[in-house]
């Protein structure tokens, strides 16, 4: 017995050696001696002879990753004039017949941007502007923030980015909430 505990040591400390875990080595060499000593060397060798697994180097953020964390510190300053808001009608469907909610889980993320698009020939809301990401629809601005039409149709620059997410369901995963924030660009208004 105490052969087979010494004779674990060696494939444990050329494992130390090599930065590897050292217990998995030394149950090994403890069971091949236990059972045979001759057994002995072949962990040692084994030790020897097995590479490093490559290690990957660390990703480099991907510049969408970079954006959306851009975009986010921006909001934290409080030098930035921005107000929250929501997208409203997540639920229904497009009018392409997009799912609006399984679109968002898999296409948007905090951080990203949206486009404010003014719908004037809205037959619901002559105040109507929508929520776009990469050209497909949202969802609205909701009604009692008419004032985001008002400043578009008067020149003012706003970007909406989205700062929160919550998602739902178990089999079919989709988005049941997108939080954003309204940011004030360049407001010409105030030039004048």
């Amino acid at each position: 017995m105490w052969m087979a505990l010494a004779g674990g040591l060696p494939p444990a400390l050329i494992a130390l050696c090599k930065r590897r875990n050292i217990l998995w080595w030394y149950l090994y060499g403890f069971a091949c001696t236990l059972v045979a000593w001759p057994l002995l060397a072949l962990p040692v060798i084994h030790a020897l002879a097995v590479r490093q697994p490559h290690m990957p180097k660390a990703p480099k953020e991907s510049p969408q990753r970079q954006r959306r964390a851009d975009a986010l510190a921006l909001l934290a300053d409080r030098g930035v004039r921005s107000y929250p808001s929501r997208v409203a009608g997540l639920r229904q469907r497009s009018a392409a017949g997009t799912d609006r909610r399984r679109y968002a889980y898999e296409h948007v993320a905090p951080g990203d941007a949206l486009e404010l698009v003014r719908e004037a020939a809205d037959p619901g809301s002559e105040h109507a502007v929508a929520y776009r990401h990469r050209g497909t629809h949202l969802g609205y601005v909701p009604k009692r923030q008419r004032w985001i039409a008002e400043a578009l149709d008067d020149g003012v620059s706003l970007a909406a980015v989205v700062n929160e997410m919550k998602i739902g369901g178990i089999f079919r995963r989709h988005a049941k909430f997108i939080g954003t924030r309204i940011v004030v660009l360049d407001d010409r208004r105030s030039a004048s």
